[in-house]
């Protein structure tokens, strides 16, 4: 008798639960839809951005090995003159002999008091090298380029990133609960009606089938998609970032710049950034997939490369630190990804988690057809509230 009791209690908070865990997922889902919609078709398209992105500019983006590359510092005239005068690039990037050298030049316009990205964009550009004959292949202005648009719709809606970061990341926390509250609403009363649950019946009209697409796709896609929200909610709120740097034993983001002193004697020379991108091919010939040398803009800033390697040694994406005297091109420090802190392993890796990236094709087209799914769900949503606003007549 207690028994039943218990049990008949039980059901009934179970239902209360459940109707209360339906009216949250109703109106969260109501006010978030429309960014969640934006956000998932958005970063759908840019999984596979550097693939779309090489294929439609084969032309600037590939060379042809030709012997050996020239120095960097005649690379560095070709980019600047390349260039209006009143920009200058500060960033190069290398890969294999197979790919072109790409010189990036960008600045912010901090004068301006748009509430646009764009706005705040004095300029950003690509000027893509041949290394072996040193010919400009091209010049891609990012600030209009198709892929940078959808990223920064993807990241801000186009706003500037104090707003559309705080947008996108609160519709984003709001799809954190709408992910917990629709599974606790897709739990069976019974367990013999969990196939039900986990089908779509393809045959059934509308109104049916539309609720299967919500309910099921919505159920398989939970995993996926608590993976996205989790990586992607690190651009929008630093609490958060931080949040995961301390869960993985890292108490507090790591600086990763690093100052230098200049000696009385030293003379700033024109090979510095040849010499620093020669001891990094050297210190890291056959295992790397890219090298990124960052010009300093401050006087006492050192210069920071980036190399990711191609076989880190575990599952993390592989990204060692090296920094060198800007006037000489010295090595003086480096921070190699075997001994970097668990948290920025993470870091690193962040990005690849997140759309996909970290194995390759596989959870790259995994990562797609969950953003595809994602972006669906607001929809069908709103039309089984709709149907059942219009049964009501209200």
């Amino acid at each position: 008798m207690i028994y039943l009791l218990w049990v008949t209690h039980s059901i009934k908070i179970l239902k209360k639960f459940k109707k209360t865990a339906a009216l949250i997922h109703l109106w969260l889902g109501l006010i978030s839809g429309v960014v969640i919609t934006i956000v998932a078709i958005t970063g759908c398209i840019y999984v596979f951005e550097e693939e779309l992105f090489n294929f439609f500019h084969q032309d600037i983006v590939y060379t042809k090995a030709a012997g050996k590359p020239l120095p960097l510092y005649i690379l560095e005239d070709k980019a600047q003159k390349a260039l209006p005068a009143d920009e200058k690039f500060n960033r190069v990037e290398v890969k294999s002999d197979r790919y072109a050298y790409i010189f990036s030049a960008s600045k912010v316009n901090k004068k301006t008091k748009s509430i646009f990205y764009l706005g705040q964009v004095a300029y950003s550009k690509e000027v893509y090298i041949d290394q072996f004959s040193g010919k400009v292949l091209g010049v891609i202005d990012l600030k209009h380029e198709f892929f940078s648009i959808v990223r920064l719709i993807h990241q801000y809606l186009l706003f500037k990133k104090p707003i559309g970061s705080l947008i996108v990341g609160s519709s984003v926390l709001l799809f954190l609960v709408i992910i917990i509250t629709g599974f606790i609403i897709w739990l069976p009363k019974k367990l013999k009606n969990i196939r039900q649950r986990l089908t779509v019946k393809w045959n059934a009209r509308f109104k049916r089938l539309n609720w299967d697409l919500h309910s099921t796709f919505g159920f398989y896609v939970i995993p996926f998609a608590l993976v996205i929200v989790i990586t992607g909610l690190v651009w929008s709120f630093k609490w958060w970032e931080l949040g995961i740097y301390k869960s993985l034993g890292t108490p507090k983001k790591p600086n990763l710049l690093r100052e230098y002193v200049q000696f009385p004697a030293e003379h700033k020379t024109r090979l510095a950034s040849n010499l620093a991108l020669n001891t990094l091919i050297r210190l890291n010939k056959g295992n790397y997939e890219a090298i990124l040398l960052n010009y300093p803009e401050e006087k006492k800033a050192s210069m920071m490369a980036t190399v990711q390697i191609i076989h880190s040694g575990d599952a993390w994406r592989g990204l060692s630190y090296f920094y060198f005297n800007p006037n000489t091109g010295l090595l003086t420090d480096q921070m190699l990804h075997q001994h970097k802190p668990l948290g920025l392993k993470w870091r690193n890796s962040n990005l690849d988690i997140h759309d996909g990236g970290l194995l390759g094709w596989p959870t790259k087209i995994l990562a797609f057809l969950a953003a595809l799914i994602i972006a669906t769900l607001p929809t069908t949503g709103f039309l089984i509230w709709w149907g059942k606003k219009k049964k009501r007549g209200f």
